[in-house]
């Protein structure tokens, strides 16, 4: 039983690193039916292991860092490392939604593109026209919609730059805690109220 069980760890892990993210949660899976169910340490290994598969069908380069950061410190032998590679995951998986949501907040369900101009069309206007003629022509007229999270924080320090620090501030006000679950809107949004 436990041959098997390491057997299919094994060939979980080689999927693993060649790329193969199904392959290994299937492996993983097979593993699990030979996990003895009082063994709590090996349970939370394969749930670890399945959990940073799962997450490698998405985002491959954050799930790819996190085994290999698994793997130091499980030679370490530390004691609830299985526990903060699931809360790490978590916590990225939380920040993901906070940021979609913020986005879609940000994109007004009732906006369609007649009432608003994206952003990438805006940072255009701006460069024919100046960032600040760009934005006060919009600021009353239309919206700009952002689909990702850096155009966001890049536009926020644009504002800052340009003498719109109040405005900024509205923009990470109006969004609620939403964006508070995210390090880098925080940190930006901390740097904007320390600065004079």
């Amino acid at each position: 039983m436990q041959d098997k069980l390491l057997h299919f760890k094994t060939k979980a892990q080689q999927a693993f690193n060649k790329r193969r993210y199904e392959e290994a949660l299937q492996l993983l899976s097979y593993a699990h039916a030979f996990v003895d169910s009082r063994n709590t340490k090996e349970l939370l290994q394969i749930k670890a292991l399945s959990a940073i598969c799962d997450m490698a069908l998405e985002h491959e380069d954050e799930a790819r860092a996190l085994f290999e950061y698994y793997k130091v410190i499980r030679k370490k032998n530390r004691q609830g490392t299985e526990e903060a590679i699931l809360g790490m995951i978590e916590h990225f998986d939380m920040n993901l939604y906070a940021i979609s949501l913020a986005i879609s907040h940000f994109q007004d369900l009732e906006v369609d593109k007649n009432d608003g101009i994206l952003y990438e069309d805006f940072t255009e206007l701006s460069k024919k026209i100046g960032f600040k003629e760009a934005f006060v022509d919009l600021m009353f007229s239309s919206k700009i919609i952002f689909t990702d999270k850096n155009d966001f924080l890049f536009f926020i320090k644009d504002l800052v730059k340009h003498g719109f620090k109040e405005i900024a501030i509205n923009y990470f006000e109006n969004a609620g805690n939403m964006l508070f679950y995210d390090k880098d809107f925080m940190n930006l949004y901390q740097k904007i109220l320390q600065n004079p």
